[in-house]
């Protein structure tokens, strides 16, 4: 089943040589398969905006339909948490 025309988008901001964002997105991906969120990764050096409001927080989840999004080490458990 794909996503539906409602269905959120999901954009993971993250940056090379981030350890934490690696091992974030590894967990993320198929939770949000599985869920039907389309996911779009932003390494934050190719977009200035996003640098200047995630430098100090990536790994950063936003949810097109929410204004806060999930940052920093969070778990399987949490990615859940904001997809459902």
């Amino acid at each position: 089943m794909g996503p539906t025309l409602d269905m959120p988008t999901l954009r993971f901001y993250t940056t090379s040589g981030c350890t934490l964002c690696e091992q974030r997105l590894a967990q993320l991906k198929p939770i949000a398969k599985r869920l039907n969120y389309p996911l779009e990764v932003i390494d934050i050096i190719d977009d200035l905006s996003a640098e200047k409001a995630y430098a100090e927080s990536i790994p950063v989840l936003v949810r097109s339909d929410r204004k806060t999004p999930l940052s920093g080490a969070f778990d399987a458990a949490a990615i859940y948490r904001f997809l459902t």
